[in-house]
């Protein structure tokens, strides 16, 4: 008997709604909004305008609109079943039929799309989360709703055809009732989102393909028009590399299947954004980046085919065959990640350029750059630490060159002194006193906190082994003395030049 011979009929089975209760449950905010872009960018979308709406600071409507090819009634209601996968071509991004429901009910229980395509009347569609767990009700919505909110998107974005997709009852939210914890929760949620959109799309940003903006205004007072444009954080956006033979490509093969890998150093010591994102340190993004069709899908992490470590925190790795995905690799469904199949850690393993170099050889070189820095870091004498006064990218910089000693860290401030006089040394206090007279020479624009930064790090250099010490000695104070008599000739010059 053959492993068919006992089908008697076939039967079909329609999937319970209750699985929509588990629908999202991986998908971060930042990770839900990506997804709904993604629709919007194979709906021929160039602009996106992200609005996170709030009550009393607490965010109770999030809503993505889009000035693509819009929906009539068969579209959105394809859209708004569970499962359905339209035809997708090689360059989309949509992939499993699952993000709009996925991303929206993982953050919300009531989901409405607003849409108008092209010659066709607008229309409009909700579930409520409750409902569709039920029975997969959808709500038909009138006409007049939908013109309205057509006439919106034509105010915020130029285009009464395109989709509004609007999330209310919104569970993933601040619900305290300390208003400063509310307005940190919001700030954080919005630095989180704009750091996330701005690296996942980093290259259509860059090339002019997509514009993508987030205002975050109360519900009510909201304005009718775009909030803050998201701007590309590129994290291969080095000056220049860190090594003098990368980048390299490596070629990984897996039978007739062959995958470029193209391999990255960063520069040792970097401290810019594209290094940094979202506020992480540049080590938490060693690894793979994954691109399918110039969208990111994997922000670093190796996969299990490395180890992670601080010494190998210069090496990114570009992947972007959209051949792989499916063959070597798999994408969960958020579009967050992916997982590396057993063949394609066996092409790394014996992948190579076309010098011969292999990926441990990679990784190696990338570590020996890291190390040499760190040799050549602790060489240097140990600093007082900088602290206020002075630019965190300043105190980040000198972090990155100099350890520092256990001891109070210096300051440096302004205040006004006698003509002639450009700077005074507080020991005690530990703070470096400048003149304030002579501050519009070097803080043109008006003071601030941590104004005039060249200046600063030049008096840091200066003058910190001072602080050092347990006392001013007599040479210190010679030195001092030294410093005030030619620096406060030098500004009284620097003025007169540029009143002249």
């Amino acid at each position: 008997m053959t492993a068919f011979d006992d089908v008697v009929r076939r039967i079909t089975l329609a999937p319970d709604a209750g699985l929509v209760k588990s629908l999202g449950a991986n998908h971060t905010l930042e990770s839900a909004i990506a997804d709904l872009i993604d629709n919007s960018i194979d709906a021929g979308a160039t602009r996106v305008s992200i609005r996170l709406l709030t009550r009393d600071d607490r965010l109770v409507q999030v809503e993505v609109l889009d000035d693509g090819h819009g929906m009539d009634d068969d579209v959105i209601n394809a859209a708004m079943t569970i499962g359905h996968q339209r035809e997708y071509n090689d360059d989309d991004l949509g992939h499993f039929g699952m993000g709009l429901k996925a991303a929206s009910f993982g953050h919300s229980d009531a989901l409405t799309v607003w849409s108008k395509k092209e010659g066709v009347g607008p229309v409009g569609r909700r579930i409520q989360r409750a409902d569709f767990s039920r029975d997969f009700t959808c709500e038909v919505l009138s006409t007049d709703a939908a013109a309205e909110h057509s006439a919106s998107r034509m105010t915020i974005l130029g285009s009464e055809r395109g989709t509004s997709v609007v999330w209310t009852d919104v569970r993933n939210t601040y619900r305290g009732r300390n208003p400063d914890e509310a307005r940190s929760w919001l700030a954080t949620c919005n630095q989180a989102l704009r750091s996330h959109l701005g690296v996942t799309f980093h290259r259509l940003l860059t090339d002019g393909r997509l514009k993508v903006d987030v205002l975050v205004d109360e519900l009510e007072e909201a304005l009718a028009s775009p909030g803050e444009p998201i701007l590309p954080i590129d994290p291969f956006g080095y000056a220049s590399s860190g090594h003098p033979r990368y980048p390299k490509v490596l070629i990984a093969k897996a039978g007739e299947t062959r995958v470029e890998l193209t391999c990255h150093v960063w520069p040792a010591k970097a401290d810019v954004t594209g290094f940094r994102i979202g506020g992480m340190p540049g080590e938490a993004f060693q690894g793979f980046f994954i691109y399918r069709n110039d969208r990111l899908l994997q922000m670093g992490g190796w996969s299990n085919t490395a180890n992670p470590g601080p010494a190998r925190q210069l090496a990114r790795v570009v992947l972007e065959d959209s051949t792989a995905i499916g063959s070597f690799l798999t994408m969960n469904p958020e579009k967050s990640g992916l997982k590396f199949e057993p063949i394609f850690h066996d092409a790394i393993n014996h992948a190579a350029a076309s010098d011969g170099t292999s990926f441990i050889e990679y990784l190696q070189d990338a570590e020996s750059i890291y190390t040499d820095a760190r040799k050549r870091r602790r060489q240097r004498k140990p600093v007082i630490m900088p602290d206020k006064g002075f630019a965190p990218t300043i105190r980040r910089r000198i972090g990155a060159e100099l350890q520092f000693i256990e001891d109070d860290p210096i300051q440096i401030k302004w205040r006004r002194m006698e003509a002639g006089e450009f700077f005074d040394i507080d020991f005690a206090a530990k703070t470096l006193w400048l003149n304030s007279l002579y501050r519009s020479l070097f803080a043109p624009n008006g003071g601030s906190l941590n104004d005039a930064p060249v200046l600063k790090a030049l008096m840091f250099l200066l003058t910190h082994h001072v602080f050092e010490g347990r006392h001013l000695g007599a040479k210190d104070k010679d030195e001092i003395a030294l410093w005030k008599s030619i620096l406060g000739a030098a500004v009284v010059a620097e003025e007169n030049m540029r009143n002249k």
